[in-house]
């Protein structure tokens, strides 16, 4: 996953857009965790600490970033985080194959459009992680 996925899928759902996390990190580096002795994967992380704070791996998906979203922006829980992920990535693919068929439908103009912009790393991380901004 790249920000200009990332981006894409925020943009497709006007929701998602009006309330997209402000920091985007991007890592090639696995998320793992140890817990009760088996090693957890992650395809993203939101700390509950930091609203508005996304971390992907370059294995998520489209389910991935709503999902996420869904911890940065409202604070509900994985009950509800799984099940939203998955139906916004069926209409994201959905959408994604509509447009194909029919070009016209990408010439719509959106009302909330998202974008990020680079930004600085500390040192520590320089090289293993990207972090974007969202440009007002």
């Amino acid at each position: 996953m790249n920000i200009d996925e990332v981006t894409e899928i925020l943009n497709e759902f006007k929701l998602l857009a009006l309330l997209a996390p402000q920091h985007i990190f991007i890592t090639d580096e696995p998320i793992t965790e140890e817990l009760d002795g088996i090693v957890a994967r992650f395809r993203g992380l939101s700390p509950k600490q930091k609203r508005g704070v996304i971390v992907l791996s370059r294995d998520a998906d489209a389910s991935t970033v709503p999902h996420e979203w869904i911890h940065a922006a409202l604070g509900l829980g994985e009950r509800v985080a799984y099940p939203f992920g998955d139906l916004m990535k069926l209409r994201y693919e959905f959408r994604k194959k509509l447009k194909e068929r029919f070009p016209i439908l990408e010439e719509r103009p959106r009302l909330i459009e998202v974008k990020y912009k680079p930004a600085e790393v500390s040192e520590k991380y320089k090289g293993r992680i990207e972090h974007y901004v969202l440009e007002e």
